[in-house]
């Protein structure tokens, strides 16, 4: 009985270490992560900016404010995404602002799984 309680412990550590070793290697390196608010013709949102040197990983939307914008090919030049979310519009007819209860970040698809990884956007002002 005496033995059982150091082993269980070492096991129970030894699982713990290999499990923060496996959830870091999901985090990616996202540099230069910006967000600058607009209000023009008729349309309020974001502009999102993100650097992403990893292209085994594909960024497919991004939570800033609580609104979820698709990232497409369109906006990636180089290694740098520009995403324009827009949180109120009178332009597009019927649009629809998508909401999520997640804090600013991105959504990557990686080996046809979809992950989530915090960002901490800084904000520009003008």
């Amino acid at each position: 009985m005496k033995n059982s309680i150091p082993k269980a412990v070492f096991l129970l550590f030894s699982f713990g270490i290999l499990f923060l070793f496996s959830c870091s290697r999901q985090l990616l390196e996202i540099q230069n992560q910006t967000y600058k608010s607009y209000n023009r013709n008729s349309e309020k949102g974001y502009v999102v900016s993100f650097e992403l040197n990893n292209t085994a990983v594909i960024p497919k939307s991004v939570v800033i404010n609580g609104i979820v914008q698709d990232i497409s090919e369109v906006n990636k030049i180089g290694d740098t995404y520009t995403v324009n979310v827009i949180a109120q519009t009178a332009i597009i007819h019927n649009y629809q602002v998508k909401l999520d209860k997640k804090e600013n970040g991105i959504y990557f698809e990686k080996n046809s799984n979809i992950f989530f990884q915090p960002v901490k956007f800084r904000l520009i002002a003008d």
